[in-house]
C-alpha cells in the first residue's frame, strides 16, 4: 500500500518520499484532484489522521486509543516506553494535543521513582524530546550504580 520510493534532498536535510500503490493510490489521488489548487500543504499530522481514517477500521484506532490512555512504563525501560508512548500518541491526537499535554502525560505514565525525579519538567520549558531524555538519563545512572554495587559486593 505503501512503499518508500527515494530520498528527497531539501537544504541539505534527506527525507524518504513514499509512493502509495491499490487503494492508498486512488484514495491519494481521488483527494488531492478535490483539493483547490492554492490549498496549503498538509502537515504530517493532518495527512496521518486523513490516512487512518480511511485505511486503519475505527475499532481499531478506538483500541489503539485505550491502549494509550492506559499506558504506563511499568517493567518497560525508558526507551521501550517512550518508543510505544510515541506509537500510539499518534491514535489520540486530541487528547495531546499540545507539548505541554504530551508531557504531562508522559511523566504521569512514568514509574513512581522517576515520576518524583521529573516533577520539576512539568513547569519548565523543556522540550517533549528533553522531557523523554531526562528519564532515560536517569536510568542508565541507576543502571551503571546498580552494576558498580554488584561488582563491590562480596560474593559467597
Amino acid at each position: 500500500m505503501l512503499q518508500t520510493s527515494g530520498i528527497l534532498e531539501t537544504s541539505g536535510v534527506s527525507f524518504n518520499t513514499f509512493q502509495f500503490s491499490g487503494a492508498a493510490f486512488r484514495w491519494w489521488e481521488a483527494y488531492e484532484r478535490c483539493r483547490s489548487v492554492d490549498a496549503v500543504p498538509l502537515t504530517w499530522k493532518e495527512f496521518s489522521v486523513l490516512f487512518f481514517e480511511k485505511f486503519v477500521p475505527q475499532s481499531r484506532r478506538e483500541e489503539l486509543r485505550r491502549q494509550f490512555e492506559q499506558l504506563h512504563q511499568d517493567s518497560m525501560s525508558v526507551m521501550q516506553y517512550g518508543m510505544r508512548f510515541f506509537e500510539l500518541a499518534c491514535h489520540a491526537i486530541w487528547l495531546v494535543p499540545t507539548d505541554r499535554e504530551r508531557i504531562r502525560r508522559f511523566i504521569d505514565g512514568l514509574t513512581y521513582q522517576l515520576r518524583l525525579l521529573m516533577t520539576h519538567e512539568r513547569v519548565s520549558s523543556a522540550t517533549f524530546d528533553e522531557v523523554v531524555d531526562i528519564p532515560r538519563q536517569i536510568e542508565m545512572v541507576c543502571i551503571q550504580e546498580y552494576g558498580e554495587r554488584e561488582a563491590k559486593s562480596p560474593r559467597v
